[in-house]
């Protein structure tokens, strides 16, 4: 489990079969995350959205890659509740 002080990425999804199916091969593939959900400023059709560690991003980008599961986007939080578009 991450700390609130350590870096998290928030993946965000299509729909809510692609963000459960996406957690399922993220927990089987060893990469620790926790569903939440989606930031009102990051609105998404789905409500929920995926948040893994920072460090865990390139693990996660193989993983989803592989299964044809990549998100529709990555964000990195601000201070202020902002958040960066990044690429996974």
């Amino acid at each position: 489990m991450t700390r609130a002080a350590d870096p998290v990425l928030i993946l965000i999804f299509r729909g809510t079969h692609q963000v459960l199916s996406a957690e399922k091969r993220l927990k089987g593939g060893g990469v620790p995350l926790r569903l939440i959900p989606v930031p009102r400023s990051l609105a998404s059709d789905c409500g929920l959205a995926i948040r893994i560690p920072f460090d865990q991003r390139d693990r996660a980008r193989d993983i989803l890659s592989r299964a044809r599961l990549l998100p529709r986007s990555a964000h990195l939080p601000r201070p202020g509740g902002d958040y960066d578009l990044v690429p996974l």
